[in-house]
């Protein structure tokens, strides 16, 4: 059985896809959370099975998986080290880690994943590495786990606070600056929905061409651009203003903040 600790909007999220992807029947699935009635839901939909306690959660299932906010983590590990020797555990958490979960989870194999919300529809970027003494059978579990939700790749410890900025706290960011462009649409005239249809089909088309064509950016970018353009004076704009050091800026915040979380 696999267990999720925690059932906020990452945890649904994930474990639906499981379902969704066949990975388990929803009655292999067990759920703690201390939020009761949130449980509940989850049982009534998926038909996962309730647990009372992080640690009978623990005990019975041979996959622990982490998805509670890293300020929860370490009440989470103390509950659980003492059934976690032996089993794969698997933590969703930002900022945390491999080592520290070790020392808290001593006789686990414990991997790290930095997932995304845009596993609610399967479209999700999971980033994932493994810690002493991790089997390639567990990876392979992880993987098909976070697979059954969208994309999932390898990663060094190293990588992970820029990965947590760009992939996991992506999301927000993107959203961001589809926010501002169709506040510009709607201030030009633009119907509220037609600008949001406008933008999102824009992002994900884009998103879709470079996936699938392998393209690089500038390639694409030359693609869409003609001389003497509305695409080329829109792109001068963008790269003779400081929107590079912005974004830049705002990753590394992002990426200060899960190293800030370690603590």
């Amino acid at each position: 059985m696999h267990g999720f600790i925690g059932a906020g909007k990452m945890g649904e999220a994930i474990l639906a896809g499981m379902i969704r992807g066949g990975v388990c029947a929803g009655h292999e699935i067990g759920v703690c959370d201390l939020a009761v009635a949130r449980v509940q839901e989850l049982v009534a939909q998926y038909g996962v099975c309730a647990f009372s306690s992080n640690r009978e959660l623990a005990a019975r299932c041979e996959t622990i998986l982490l998805a509670v906010k890293p300020q929860d983590l370490d009440s989470v590990l103390r509950d659980v080290a003492c059934h976690a020797r032996g089993k794969c555990v698997i933590s969703l958490a930002a900022g945390k880690e491999l080592a520290g979960l070790e020392a808290c989870l001593p006789g686990a194999r414990i991997i790290r994943v930095m997932p995304n919300l845009a596993c609610q529809v399967g479209a999700g970027m999971s980033v994932l590495c493994g810690g002493r003494g991790v089997t390639d059978h567990d990876v392979a579990v992880a993987k098909r786990i976070f697979a059954a939700s969208g994309l999932v790749c390898e990663a060094p410890e190293s990588d992970f606070d820029m990965v947590t900025a760009i992939s996991g706290s992506g999301p927000a960011f993107w959203t961001q600056l589809a926010a501002y462009e169709m506040q510009q649409a709607v201030a030009s005239g633009v119907e509220p929905e037609t600008a949001r249809m406008l933008v999102l089909q824009t992002m994900l088309g884009t998103a879709r061409v470079l996936l699938e064509t392998r393209q690089d950016f500038q390639s694409f970018m030359d693609a869409v651009a003609s001389k003497g353009g509305t695409t080329a004076a829109g792109l001068a704009v963008l790269r003779d203003s400081a929107a590079q050091g912005i974004l830049a800026d705002v990753l590394h915040a992002a990426a200060k903040r899960s190293q800030e979380l370690r603590n």
